[in-house]
C-alpha cells in the first residue's frame, strides 16, 4: 500500500527536509500536500483524505494539537515532528502513532512509517463497522441501502437533507426531519456519494446541495435549508463552498 501523506509545519525548511527524506528513503509513501499552519493543514486533509499526517507542535496562532479538534473522527494516522521532547505524553494521549524529534533521524522515520503501515493493515483486517457488502447506491434510481445496528436502511438520495457525524456512525436526517443512524463513518458516507450533490460544509456535516435555500456568509457562516433548518459552515470550508454555491441568494 502507498501511504498518502500530508505535512503540516510552519517552517519551509522543515517541510522540504521531511519531504526529501521521505522521497529518498521511504518506500510506498507519497506526499500529497504540505501546509504551513493548522488551518491550511485541515483544508489539505479534507481535500486529500490522507492516510498519514506529519504534524509540528509549535506553530503561529494554533499549536499542532488544535488540529485534532477540527475532526470528530480521526481517519488518518498522526505523527508529531518537533524539536521539543516535553510534548510526547500529550501527543500519544491525542492518539499519535509516533513522535519524532528534529532534526529527523532517517532510521526513526522509517521505523515510524513501518509502524503506521502495520497499524493500518491490522485495522483493515479487523474493521467491521463499515460493512461495504451491505452498502448499495443505485445512481439510476437514486436508492441507497446502508447498514445500521437494526438491519438495513433504504432511502432515496433526494430525501436526505444532511448527514452528521456521531462518533463512528452517521445520523442521516431526511425530509420531515426523521433521523436514521447508519453504521458507517462520515468519511465513508462521503465516499459513497462522491461526485454527487453532497457537500462537506463542516467537520461534522455533509449537506445535500439540492435542499439548500440560502447561504449566509460572514464571521459565523451558515446554510439554510428549505425547511428553514440552519447548519453552521466550518471556517475551513467557507472558501470552497462559496465557489460552489455562489449563485445562491445571500
Amino acid at each position: 500500500m502507498t501511504l498518502r501523506t500530508v505535512i503540516v509545519d510552519d517552517e519551509p525548511t522543515a517541510r522540504r527536509t521531511l519531504q526529501n527524506i521521505i522521497e529518498n528513503y521511504a518506500q510506498d509513501v507519497e506526499v500529497v500536500a504540505a501546509a504551513e499552519d493548522v488551518l491550511s493543514g485541515v483544508k489539505a486533509i479534507n481535500k486529500f483524505s490522507p492516510d498519514l499526517v506529519f504534524l509540528d507542535v509549535r506553530m503561529p496562532n494554533y499549536t499542532g494539537f488544535s488540529l485534532v479538534d477540527y475532526f470528530d473522527e480521526i481517519n488518518f494516522k498522526l505523527v508529531f515532528t518537533t524539536a521539543y521532547e516535553q510534548y510526547a505524553p500529550k501527543a500519544f494521549k491525542a492518539g499519535a502513532t509516533g513522535y519524532i524529534l528534529k532534526p529527523i533521524d532517517i532510521d526513526d522515520l522509517v521505523k515510524v512509517l513501518d509502524k503506521v503501515k502495520q497499524e493500518i493493515a491490522d485495522e483493515q483486517l479487523n474493521f467491521k463497522v463499515d460493512d461495504y457488502k451491505s452498502v448499495s447506491y443505485n445512481r439510476d434510481t437514486g436508492v441507497v441501502i446502508l447498514p445500521s445496528l437494526g438491519g438495513l436502511i433504504r432511502v432515496h438520495v433526494n430525501e436526505i437533507l444532511y448527514a452528521e457525524a456521531k462518533g463512528r456512525q452517521v445520523e442521516i436526517v431526511i425530509k420531515e426531519e426523521k433521523k436514521l443512524l447508519a453504521n458507517l463513518s462520515l468519511k465513508s458516507f462521503i465516499n459513497i456519494f462522491e461526485k454527487s450533490t453532497f457537500l462537506r460544509i463542516h467537520k461534522s456535516f455533509v449537506v445535500n446541495f439540492i435542499h439548500i435555500k440560502r447561504y449566509s456568509k460572514g464571521k459565523d457562516s451558515y446554510v439554510i435549508l428549505y425547511n428553514d433548518m440552519s447548519l453552521n459552515v466550518g471556517k475551513v470550508f467557507k472558501e470552497g463552498l462559496s465557489e460552489i454555491i455562489s449563485y445562491l441568494p445571500k
